[in-house]
């Protein structure tokens, strides 16, 4: 297809003749004077705050004292969450000493009670020289009775 074809065919056109492009409109946007003062507030506010006007600045210095109060529960809550930790550190120190000191009283005890048996003792003996005379009489239990 040909741009012969393509124009009116009332008008001449020439091969030497440049074409022309068609004007594009330009699209002009409004912004509302309300959404510009909030822009500018919104720069301005961000100046302040990176060069520090923003710390003599009456509005913001009026919240000064809740700021403040907000640091002091931030530090105590930070000190709490340390103390807690370290106590519970220390509790499971605390207990795995009892686990260890449990476990070395219960070998003591095996200990004695096996030292203690009748064939043991025998066999101390024994291995002293002492000779051990056995009782000819059987063993009888003295209960004391309760006075009332």
């Amino acid at each position: 297809m040909s741009n012969t074809d393509l124009t009116d065919q009332s008008t001449p056109t020439t091969a030497t003749a440049p074409q022309q492009e068609p004007e594009t409109e330009q699209v002009v946007i409004t912004v509302p004077a309300k959404l510009k003062r909030a822009i500018k507030g919104t720069i301005e506010f961000m100046r302040s705050f990176f060069t520090g006007e923003i710390v003599l600045n009456p509005t913001i210095s009026k919240g000064y004292d809740y700021l403040f109060y907000m640091a002091v529960l931030f530090l105590i809550s930070i000190l709490s969450l340390f103390s807690s930790l370290h106590m519970q550190i220390r509790e499971n120190r605390t207990v795995e000493q009892v686990r260890l000191l449990e476990e070395r009283a219960l070998r003591s005890e095996e200990q004695r009670l096996g030292a203690t048996t009748h064939s043991a003792i025998v066999r101390a003996l024994k291995a002293r020289n002492i000779p051990l005379k056995d009782a000819i009489e059987p063993v009888t239990i003295i209960k004391e009775e309760k006075k009332r």
